[in-house]
């Protein structure tokens, strides 16, 4: 992440997992920081595994990932 830099005010969203170690989300929160236009999302009762291989989770992540296409495609930003 310190090696990355600033990424100005590209759109970013950081989606998460439900279950994870304390530690994990502040290096999660901390990737949100990288850009001034950024989301973290967390799927609720998701863990890493199911966030690809769950049909629900996948969907959640998904939709998550289609907020920034449609962002970018629109000029908008994602922090409204």
């Amino acid at each position: 992440m310190r090696r990355t830099g600033d990424l100005g005010d590209m759109p970013l969203m950081v989606i998460s997992a439900d279950k994870q170690p304390a530690d994990w989300f502040d290096l999660q929160k901390g990737l949100a920081t990288l850009s001034t236009d950024s989301v973290h999302r967390v799927i609720g009762g998701s863990t890493h595994l199911s966030l690809a291989f769950d049909k629900e989770d996948t969907r959640a992540t998904s939709a998550l990932i289609l907020e920034v296409v449609e962002a970018v495609r629109n000029g908008q930003p994602l922090t409204r």
